[in-house]
């Protein structure tokens, strides 16, 4: 089995391989995985849970990803412990910072500098099984994000809509939808890089073309990248619509609250579990920018470090993933469907123009699409370890996949940290 890993900014081509090998190709989409739970009723507020409980289950996310596979339980752990070891290695990759808010990669000038060469020793020697390579990258992530910057400036000029674009290395992919008056038929689906070039009024081997790709679709056509709002772990609603949680948080003051993604704009009431009754919560503070798609509510109850898996049961949060690689497993709760579902990380970098929303910036982007609206806000995570929030989904690469915002990212963006027990 393979898995092609890569980071925010970080380890570009490296890919760990554990020795055996299901078939699939490094490129393949994640076919659809069994859930852990069936669905539940769904009404027009949403799926109606049984009664719940917090067993305490580590090896129920393994046990999902182990079926979807084919590999034994202890394989996959194996896997999964690879993972934990490679995301040690993508935090020294993220250090120093860039002033511009990129992270600097493994290579640096063209070469590994012998503290990061060391940690690539001590990683192999650890996982013996694991077999790593790497590739160099020409560009820093804060100069490959420049360019998709300018880039996406240049189409929304010439009345491009909903610019979005994905980060893989040194390779940029924007997706945009054309303008009303654009003839229909013409410049659809992935462009030439001649024609790209003339739609974008620049000389063909101007220097931000190089490993560019864009995808053009009609202005009929659905929204390349779309928001999940109407409708976590539970239910939050106001304003009309309704969203999810994901996680507990607390700010550095102490205050604790709830955090969802920033555009449920108007959320302010909190479906409580029974016999309490509903409650109201206190919005502080959203980001929709350089750090994602989240906000937090404060709440005058406890606000306790569990999350809702399934519709049924709760988990203890005891840690926080603080790096995020290229293939790495992540599971997500979908209330909606009533559902959990596992999937691998397609890309660390996507930049999105939601409809009427800020471009939203480092979001992360998953092999499939699972979560549908009213799932925005939800959990992303692994067993007890909080990954992600809730966004939207979009294109990449001719595919819809999920989008989630890094819980990471809360203290930077909003001065508030996931609570963990």
């Amino acid at each position: 089995m393979q898995i092609f890993k890569d980071a925010i900014g970080t380890c570009v081509g490296y890919r760990i391989t554990n020795g055996k090998d299901n078939g699939k190709k490094d490129d393949d989409a994640e076919d659809d995985i069994p859930s852990v739970n069936p669905p539940t009723e769904v009404d027009e507020d949403g799926p109606i849970p049984p009664p719940s409980n917090n067993k305490d289950d580590p090896i129920a996310d393994a046990m999902d990803i182990a079926m979807a596979m084919g590999f034994s339980l202890d394989e996959i752990q194996e896997l999964l412990n690879q993972q934990n070891d490679f995301a040690e290695l993508v935090d020294l990759a993220k250090m120093p910072r860039e002033p511009n808010g990129g992270f600097v990669r493994m290579y640096k000038n063209g070469i590994i500098p012998p503290e990061r060469q060391d940690a690539i020793e001590k990683f192999k020697t650890k996982n013996v099984k694991a077999n790593v390579k790497s590739k160099g990258t020409k560009l820093s992530l804060a100069d490959t994000e420049g360019c998709g910057e300018r880039l996406s400036r240049k189409l929304e000029q010439k009345g491009y809509l909903h610019v979005s674009f994905s980060i893989d290395g040194d390779g940029i992919e924007v997706t945009a939808k054309k303008p009303r008056n654009h003839d229909k038929g013409t410049d659809k689906g992935k462009i030439a890089n001649a024609r790209a070039a003339e739609i974008l009024k620049v000389p063909a081997d101007d220097g931000d073309l190089d490993k560019f790709s864009l995808t053009l679709v009609e202005y009929d056509d659905e929204d390349p990248a779309i928001p999940f709002h109407t409708y976590g772990g539970r239910k939050i609603s106001g304003n009309g619509s309704q969203c999810t949680t994901a996680f507990s948080v607390v700010s550095s003051t102490g205050r604790t609250g709830v955090a969802t993604a920033a555009h449920c704009t108007g959320m302010n009431r909190y479906n409580a579990v029974s016999p309490e009754a509903d409650y109201s919560t206190y919005f502080q503070g959203e980001h929709k920018g350089s750090f994602g798609d989240m906000e937090w509510h404060a709440t005058p109850h406890l606000d306790v470090p569990e999350y809702y898996a399934t519709p049924t049961t709760r988990w203890p949060v005891r840690s926080v993933a603080n790096s995020i690689s290229k293939g790495q497993w992540v599971c997500v709760y979908s209330r909606m469907q009533g559902i959990r579902r596992c999937s691998t990380v397609y890309n660390v970098s996507v930049s999105v123009q939601y409809k009427d929303l800020p471009r939203m910036f480092q979001l992360v982007a998953m092999s499939t699409n699972t979560v549908i609206p009213g799932d925005s806000g939800g959990p992303w995570s692994y067993y007890d370890k909080a990954f992600g929030i809730v966004s939207g989904y979009g294109w990449i690469d001719g595919a819809p996949r999920d989008f989630w915002s890094r819980v990471s990212f809360l203290s930077p963006a909003l001065g508030v940290e996931v609570r963990t027990q």
